[in-house]
């Protein structure tokens, strides 16, 4: 199809999708998920039925959760662990693996 075509940029059956539209149908679904969609449409008021604040304490949990996983340690088996809890010596840990509070509460 040329550019100087009268069919050019309008949508047809057949034709691939548009893909402006696509990714302002993307950023609206993402702003409802987040909590900063456009109110209405359901039952509660919200988009999809969820809370506003959904979405970011999804974030915070999952943000919590790593920095929680972030204090698994392994000690090899010819060395020992020492923990330190604010610097101050707290405990002595055998080889395999082991947890301690993260950063900045202990470390290892």
């Amino acid at each position: 199809m040329a550019p100087n075509d009268p069919q050019w940029g309008n949508r047809n059956k057949g034709g691939p999708p548009d893909l402006e539209e696509m990714l302002r149908n993307f950023n609206q679904k993402i702003s409802a998920w987040l909590g900063g969609g456009k109110r209405g449409g359901s039952s509660s008021g919200h988009p999809g039925g969820t809370a506003p604040g959904l979405g970011l304490g999804l974030i915070i949990g999952i943000v919590v959760l790593v920095w929680l996983a972030s204090g698994f340690y392994i000690v090899d088996s010819s060395e020992r662990g020492v923990v330190l809890r604010f610097g101050k010596y707290t405990e002595t840990t055998q080889p395999g693996p082991h947890w301690h509070l993260p950063y900045p509460i202990e470390s290892a």
